[in-house]
């Protein structure tokens, strides 16, 4: 098969063909106990779902993470950027699944079709655009797509090697379903190996449209813990590829990068039961049973709670910051301001911002 330059670099540099690395057998189940023993004792009252974006909002801004926490968060309404988002994942599913080679225009179009069909708040959206709005949404995607197409190798013939899946919902639930993560991934390349099933390899994949930011090198780090937590194996490498450019930002999975991912959802569960006691403390007309609560809480946190060192994202800029998990493969970053999506909800909503 003939490749261009990007997308021969792509199958080479990112996906890669050296031997993937084995897991130990416990290593899901040592994950699933080390946030379930480290939470056991705090009670929210009801499940907590945790997302990629939950945990971004917790590092980037208490307030808004205690905002969303409360309920306080403003109700989510389309923009032009948003519906670009919702759209170009859906076109990457079109392109990635696709029995028929379609150019970037068929995709965008069928995606468009689809996106229609099953989602409301987008179909109202588009309801109130006019014809040129409509067309410039439509031709974003189109540039995307075609983006997408130069910087991969052709999947339709790959798929029994590399069986692409877009769009990838994945969920694991601990302490029977009172915390949960969950997370869609944009792109998982690579099949199980049932010969040795310990053995990762699968390669998941963000795609973005801006420059890097710190935070999506964490965004990889919770995927490869919920695959592990989920299929008990995680992937090989998580990478975010910058569509614009078709470079990468990618790092190998290790034992100690999925042990400080499960440290920093361990750490939002504390936060997330401290603005939940709050709240019923609130509400609550008994001074002296709030006061007792709030206190066996703060117990709780001084116990449980990790340096917030120990959950910065590393550098971009910096390769050897004293962590394995924080040395990263990288190619030469895009000069550009925005990423394919930022808010979901629990990651299912795309927003291209």
């Amino acid at each position: 098969m003939e490749l261009t330059d990007p997308q021969r670099r792509t199958l080479e540099g990112l996906i890669g063909r050296a031997e993937r690395p084995v897991f130990p057998a416990d290593l899901s189940q040592g994950l699933r106990d080390r946030i379930e023993q480290a939470v056991r004792e705090l009670e929210l009252g009801e499940p907590l779902w945790l997302g990629k974006e939950k945990l971004n909002d917790h590092g980037r801004c208490e307030g808004k993470f205690q905002a969303a926490g409360g309920g306080e968060a403003p109700p989510f309404e389309h923009t032009q950027r948003s519906a670009t988002g919702v759209l170009l994942h859906a076109a990457i599913e079109v392109e990635v699944g696709s029995r028929d080679g379609l150019d970037p225009y068929g995709v965008a179009t069928v995606a468009l079709d689809r996106v229609l069909a099953r989602e409301e708040r987008f179909a109202e959206f588009w309801r109130d655009r006019s014809p040129h709005e409509q067309d410039e949404v439509l031709m974003d995607v189109v540039r995307r797509v075609n983006l997408f197409q130069a910087s991969f190798p052709p999947l339709k013939p790959l798929r029994q090697q590399l069986a692409p899946i877009s769009e990838l919902r994945v969920r694991a639930e601990l302490l029977g379903g009172d915390l949960v993560l969950s997370g869609q991934i944009d792109l998982v390349l690579g099949l199980p190996d049932r010969l040795e099933p310990s053995r990762a390899m699968r390669l998941v994949v963000d795609l973005k449209t801006g420059s890097a930011y710190p935070e999506f090198v964490e965004d990889m780090r919770f995927y490869a813990l919920l695959m592990a937590l989920r299929f008990g194996v995680p992937p090989y490498r998580g990478a975010s590829l910058f569509l614009e450019s078709g470079s990468w930002q990618a790092e190998d999975v290790t034992e100690e990068l999925l042990w400080h991912a499960a440290d920093r959802v361990i750490d939002e569960f504390i936060d997330a039961a401290g603005i939940a006691v709050k709240s019923r403390d609130r509400r609550s007309d008994d001074c002296s049973h709030a006061a007792e609560t709030q206190h066996v809480l703060e117990m709780n946190i001084g116990k449980w709670r990790f340096p917030c060192q120990q959950h910065q994202s590393a550098p971009l800029l910096q390769r050897d910051i004293g962590r394995a998990c924080d040395q990263l493969a990288r190619e030469p970053m895009p000069d550009c301001s925005k990423c394919l999506h930022a808010a979901r909800r629990d990651d299912h909503t795309i927003v291209a911002k």
